[in-house]
């Protein structure tokens, strides 16, 4: 029987001899890793959305042609 600790963060699968990290969380393939950071960073812009939050750098562009362009939105 295997612990817990020698899974995969992503898919569950068991860690062979080369295993891939990060932030503490361990992935059994590259491949792992890539999916897990591909679908955490989607979920990140979800939830800035939801908070209303604006992507990173539009605020200073919408500032920045506010500067160069008074009086129009």
């Amino acid at each position: 029987m295997t612990k817990l600790e020698n899974r995969c963060a992503n898919c569950g699968g068991k860690l062979g001899l080369v295993c891939h990290h990060h932030w503490g969380l361990r992935f059994c393939r590259k491949a792992c890793k890539n999916n897990f950071l591909a679908k955490t960073a989607k979920d990140h812009v979800c939830m800035r959305r939801w908070f209303g939050f604006l992507p990173r750098g539009v605020a200073y562009h919408e500032e920045k042609y506010q500067r160069e362009h008074p009086g129009r939105r």
